[in-house]
């Protein structure tokens, strides 16, 4: 009798991904699977072996699982689609997606026409404060020139640019 091959790949855990930060500080946690700290620079990254990204967000790292355990608007995004799809942060099938603010998705906020659209959006968007501070360095380096939707960003976090 022939093995069936499994179809499903097995994730090497050992393989090192990508950990990118949104905060305009200094982030970092203790090591749950090896001794020492990981220190993540300014807006920087680090490598990481996917079993420690895997186990703190299984042990509710809030850096990496965000506010809601799912990996919505977290401040550390792992630039690793398998292993955000192991921790059930996206799909396979991109039915799900983790909440993430990028310079596109600030791009695609300021594209929107009415006003109330893009409040509801910059909400939908914005709530951390890793994210506050990281919109208002976004639309600084991509040099948005909406004065209106650039001061009710303002008033949103409570910051000027």
């Amino acid at each position: 009798m022939a093995e069936e091959k499994n179809t499903v790949e097995e994730l090497n855990l050992e393989q090192k991904v990508t950990v990118r930060s949104i905060a305009n500080w200094t982030t970092g946690f203790k090591r749950i699977e090896t001794n020492g700290d990981v220190t993540i620079p300014p807006n920087g990254t680090v490598r990481l072996q996917r079993s420690e990204i895997i186990a703190q967000i299984q042990n509710g790292n809030r850096l990496l699982t965000g506010i809601d355990d799912r990996g919505s608007h977290a401040t550390l995004y792992v630039d690793d689609k398998p292993t955000r799809v192991e921790v059930d942060f996206d799909s396979d099938d991109g039915t799900m997606t983790q909440a993430v603010l990028t310079t596109d998705a600030v791009k695609k906020l300021f594209e929107y026409k009415t006003m109330k659209t893009f409040e509801s959006k910059l909400q939908e968007l914005v709530a951390t404060r890793a994210e506050e501070i990281a919109i208002l360095e976004i639309i600084k380096k991509e040099k948005f020139n909406d004065f209106e939707k650039i001061r009710v960003v303002e008033n949103y976090v409570g910051y000027k640019i």
